[in-house]
């Protein structure tokens, strides 16, 4: 919105704003010439309401209420205080180790007697220091044996061993321990536990039909946490914190390992997760409120609706949540100028409800914020329900924490459009806790949205009134404090050191605000991408929390303000509860928070940098509820080691643990809470982004900081812990008879986890027409029975339980009832993620995405584009990659397939089953029980994570496939196979002559060798059965479906081969028809699922199967 419509919008504020101006004005001339600091002027909100009340048909009554008299947006007249002393800490010097016969003698002992799997590498004892005089044997260690699990025990064999190996006359001295100027036994893994009465937090936001209740997982821990920095404003512009490198850079990277892993994960233990970043990828955003603002500017739907039961809905008399500017500057607080609505509660009666009506802007994956106003007498279990496309969730929040902010329910389906008759959130009064606590209702938040956050190049400019007289701008005055740790260390990359003395909200650096300069006209602007891409500093700025809290540094420096900003918002979210009693906030008991970055730095010898740990004890302080600060060493420390322990164990037995450090860093230092900043990888270094690319990997690395998480926080609270199952395998359905079908399932071991096996199952179904899923029952058995009625498409998803939490969900399987004709089999043999391919040859190096782009888990958003610069003497330039796919959220592999096939076997007119092709490969489903079957292959290939050491997955046809695909065409049966590496994976180098043999007599193809590439998109058809036309495929990259960049093309071995599909471009082979014995096949190196057009994928199905009839 243009700048005069604002100024028109402000119009009825000019006269306080005159005075506020001129009062700027005085204080800061008064500041130039000595004045310490001025009181801070807070100017009275006069305010009026309105209520409109509109007749309607139902007993519904939409609510608008005029807009309150605005007073001008909050402004301070702080004067800049003299910045404090920085508080540098000097580590200590690393002792050299010492080359003395009985220091390596002992050396050498110890490592020979420490047991593999607790040895977290580079250990050494730097010197042996015997005293005759006191008879004791000084043995001092190097800082990696305080990584090792040390316990008394530990220390006792550790001194056996060296008492072993003294000589003879100083065997029985005393030995000591020592890590630098502390005794081994400071470092002993002991958790400080809470007293009891906080071992459970009071409920905050709980499902009032959970799926599982975590008695042993983590039910009703709260946890905050974030990834990496983010888009930010400096010098007149928008920039990135980090380069481009890898395709990717860090502001996205680690949000590949918190939004689709890690989040998951913690809220499926049954923690609430809060993150200071946009957790939602969605650019459309709706806002629905109570406002209407009447003569101004609107920018929410005022689609609230109420229903008045035995109590009625009213304005509460305090500030609320409104929508009245196109954007929002400093000091604005979208919080504060609107209003509110409120009810007495009940526990029986006819309730009050209200509603949030929606206009959704399309089809898609929502999530749902709402917020409310906390009071003295807010009720602890206010009720909301979200209805979505296929269901519906309850929700119980307490309103006694967490007003004045969006608060998130959950990620919902939304369809397109608007329902007048079904609200996408309610919220009524009555509560299990009594009558008379007071529900409050505000706006309601779906989407994650595009930034709205403006900036400018001056402070001063948001008090820019042209209608006041021009006055000279006074400069902020520079801030002397350095941000920067000026550290020599081996292990250390300067890509993020961060301290500053803006970690008190008590003693904050504040700034002069002096008025606009003469002759030059404020420009703001937003960032232009989606919220979730921007620094943590812009979504703490919507979500209404102080300025003190998301500017520590007043509008002067955003990279300073983002990520100084965010332990003081876990401060301020723990502000008032036992975790801070004394400090304002909202309320929220937070248990620990957590940081997740990338690291720079290189390794010239192709290994990896590794993961490295940061907390701060400040030499053994506490926190302000007088718990000790070593719990930040303690949590860690056991991070760190699930992390490299599982690393090592799954993928690159070579993974370096770097060092833990126990510095000032602002992320680490400011929370009152429990806090570890973990720098995972390098984002610079080769070796360490082949296996970071991979969501394989960071599933991995995502499962062992939620299960360290979890272990840490139980035994703070004293309770057992139980790690949640991993998903479901060999699903499948099968039909029992008319009408009813088994879903059937074998659970998932964990080899690192004796515990993480389920105990129960719950089934999901998705019905044709709508989006989301919604219960349909649990079991303990391995199977669940279904009954069908009509001749709807019914997709079907099992979730794997125990008393940890929830699994990942299953592939989703799908069906559909046919009277007549039997159904046709699809087999889901797509099951791969990966990382792009790489490669290292002759001084080059890098990642071949054009050749093979990976396949991302469901989508991911850390992709910025590829890599341009593949030198390795590049210097800092290697691995240089494009910017150009920033925002775009890259589709994947959304395991949901076989309804996309199915849809395409319904309008045949046919019905259908489904199963995995694990299913097949074990012997649970019998091929011989189907005429057709149709093979999906999507990009299956062979993958390989990192360097290789755990071995090769997600070959197209692994030997029991083969095995059963070739008894079952040889007995007359139909195949439809279709893959984009049908047949070169079968031709690999790690394949064998028998895989060979099997394209050629099964599929009766090969690749044809030297052809050129396909690059068009575009496949042609030919023949009575499939006719001639141009079928359009995904050969781009897109948000919707995955990419196809590089298909087979197919040679037919035999001359009855039929071709019956090319690639519309080179008019090479894509798509062979062939007589196989008593069977038929048919191949295509284009995935079905992958054809754009669904007419067109319905037109393409029709044809085969009346091909398979042959």
């Amino acid at each position: 919105m243009p700048y005069l419509n604002r100024l028109f919008y402000m119009k009825k504020l000019r006269f306080s704003r005159y005075v506020g101006c001129l009062v700027m004005a005085i204080v800061a001339s008064v500041s130039m010439v000595g004045v310490e600091g001025v009181a801070a002027t807070k100017k009275n909100k006069a305010k009026t309401s309105q209520t409109i009340r509109k007749k309607t048909s139902s007993s519904w009554k939409k609510r608008a209420t005029s807009k309150k008299k605005k007073s001008s947006r909050k402004s301070s007249t702080r004067v800049r205080k003299a910045a404090s002393a920085k508080r540098k800490t000097t580590p200590p010097p690393v002792e050299k180790p010492s080359d003395d016969p009985l220091t390596l003698k002992i050396n050498n002992a110890i490592l020979e007697w420490i047991p593999r799997e607790q040895n977290p590498g580079g250990l050494r004892v730097t010197r042996v220091s015997p005293n005759k005089s006191q008879g004791t044997v000084g043995v001092s260690l190097n800082e990696n044996f305080t990584y090792m699990p040390v316990s008394r025990d530990l220390i006792s064999d550790l001194s056996k061993v060296i008492r072993r190996n003294l000589p003879d006359s100083i065997s029985d001295y005393n030995i000591t321990l020592n890590v630098g100027p502390r005794n081994l036994a400071y470092y002993i893994n002991k958790i400080d536990k809470l007293p009891a009465q906080y071992r459970t937090n009071v409920p905050f936001v709980t499902a009032l039909n959970p799926y599982v209740n975590p008695k042993k997982g983590m039910e009703g821990d709260i946890i905050a946490l974030w990834h990496s920095h983010g888009r930010y404003f400096k010098n007149g512009g928008w920039r990135w914190q980090r380069s481009f490198l890898f395709q990717s850079l860090e502001d996205t990277y680690t949000m590949g390992y918190v939004l689709p892993f890690l989040v998951p994960m913690l809220e499926n233990a049954g923690a609430y997760v809060m993150l200071p970043r946009e957790r939602d990828y969605n650019r459309h955003e709706v806002i629905v409120d109570n406002d209407t603002n009447d003569g101004g500017m609107l920018f929410s739907q005022t689609t609230y609706m109420e229903q008045n039961g035995v109590n009625k809905w009213e304005t509460g008399d305090k500030e609320g949540f409104i929508y009245d500017l196109p954007d929002f500057r400093d000091t604005e607080n979208p919080f504060e100028n609107g209003t509110y609505r409120q009810v007495k509660t009940i526990r029986t009666g006819k309730p009050s409800v209200a509603g949030w009506y929606a206009d959704i802007p399309e089809d898609g994956e929502y999530a749902v914020y709402v917020s409310y106003k906390t009071l003295p007498n807010s009720t602890e279990d206010a009720r909301y329900t979200v209805n979505y496309s296929g269901g519906s969730r309850e929700f119980k929040v307490n309103q006694n924490m967490g007003g004045g902010t969006w608060i998130y329910l959950g990620t919902f389906p939304l369809e397109e459009g608007y329902s007048a008759t079904v609200p996408v959130v309610t919220l009524t009064n009555v509560s299990d806790k009594g009558n008379n606590s007071i529900v409050t209702a505000d706006a309601v938040k779906i989407g994650g949205g595009m930034g709205n956050i403006a900036r400018s190049t001056s402070r001063s400019d948001i008090y820019y009134d042209p209608s006041t007289p021009l006055a000279q701008e006074v400069p902020p005055l520079q801030d002397d404090v350095d941000d920067r740790m000026d550290y020599d260390d081996n292990d250390y990359d300067s890509d993020f050191t961060e301290e500053d003395d803006a970690d008190s909200l008590e003693s904050e650096p504040a700034v002069s605000q002096p008025v606009s300069s003469s002759g030059r006209t404020p420009s703001f602007s937003t960032s232009g991408l989606p919220r979730y891409l921007e620094g943590a500093r812009y979504w703490m700025h919507w979500a209404g929390f102080p300025e003190k809290v998301y500017s520590p540094f007043h509008g002067t420096d955003d990279y300073k303000d983002d990520y100084t900003s965010r332990g003081h918002w876990v401060n301020y979210l723990a502000g008032g509860s036992r975790v801070l009693p004394g400090r304002e906030g909202l309320g929220i008991p937070v248990d620990i928070s957590f940081a997740l970055h990338s690291d720079a730095g290189k390794r010239a010898d192709d290994s990896t940098v590794g993961t490295l740990g940061i907390y701060f004890t400040n030499n053994g302080d506490i926190y302000a509820d007088g718990t000790p600060r070593t719990n930040s060493r303690m949590l860690t420390d056991m991070l760190m080691r699930q992390i490299t322990g599982d690393i090592r164990h799954t993928y690159e037995p070579s993974w370096t643990r770097r060092s833990m450090w126990d510095k000032t860093y602002l992320e680490a230092r400011v929370a009152e809470v429990p806090t570890s900043l973990i720098e995972i990888l390098s984002h610079q270094n080769f070796k360490d982004m082949q296996y970071g690319l991979d969501p394989d990997f960071r599933f991995l690395v995502s499962r062992a900081i939620y299960k360290a998480m979890a272990r840490f926080i139980s035994e703070r609270k004293g309770r057992d812990v139980v790690i949640q199952p991993l998903p479901v395998k060999e699903f499948a359905i099968t039909p029992i008879k008319t009408g009813h079908f088994r879903l059937s399932w074998e659970p998932m071991p964990d080899p690192l986890e004796s515990t993480a096996m389920p105990n129960r199952y719950v089934i999901f179904e998705r019905t044709e027409g709508t989006l989301g899923f919604h219960k349909i029952g649990d079991t303990s058995s391995t199977h669940f029975d279904v009954k069908v009625t009509d001749d709807l498409i019914h997709s079907y998803k099992v979730i794997a339980a125990n008393d940890g939490g929830l699994a990942f969900p299953s592939e989703i399987l799908s069906l559909r009832a046919c009277k007549d004709g039997e159904p046709v089999l699809i087999v889901n043999g797509f099951d791969r993620v990966s990382a792009p391919a790489h490669y290292s040859q002759d001084g080059n190096a890098g990642f071949k995405a054009e050749e093979d782009f990976g396949v991302p888990y469901i989508n991911d958003a850390s992709f910025t584009g590829y890599q341009t610069e593949f030198r390795r003497n590049a210097g800092e330039s290697f691995g240089r990659s494009s910017s150009s796919y920033v925002g775009t959220v890259v589709a994947g592999n959304t395991f949901d397939f076989p309804s996309v096939h199915g849809e395409a076997v319904a309008d045949a007119g046919y019905g259908f089953v489904s199963c995995s092709a694990a299913a097949v490969e074990s012997g649970k489903v019998n091929l011989d029980d189907y005429k057709i079957v149709d093979l999906i292959l999507g990009k299956q290939k062979r993958t390989t994570v990192g360097s290789g050491t755990s071995g090769v997955s997600y070959t197209t046809f692994p030997k029991a496939l083969q095995e059963s695909l070739r008894a079952y065409v040889s007995q007359g049966g139909s195949l439809i196979a279709s893959g984009a590496y049908v047949v070169s994976d079968l031709y690999d180098s790690r394949g064998d002559s028998a895989d060979r043999s099997f394209a050629e007599q099964v599929l009766n193809v090969r690749p044809s060798i030297g052809a050129s590439r396909p690059r068009s998109g575009k496949i042609s058809t030919y023949g009575i059965a499939l006719g001639n036309s141009v079928i359009h495929y995904s050969n781009t990259i897109n948000e919707d479906q995955y990419i196809v960049e590089n298909p087979d093309v197919l040679l037919p071995v035999n001359p009855d081969g039929e071709v019956v599909i090319t690639f519309s471009d080179n008019g090479e082979t894509a798509g062979v028809h062939s007589i196989c014995g008593k069977g038929n096949v048919t191949v295509l190196s284009v995935p079905i699922e992958s054809i754009k057009d669904a007419d067109q994928r319905s037109r393409l199905m029709h044809g085969l199967l009346q091909l398979s009839k042959k």
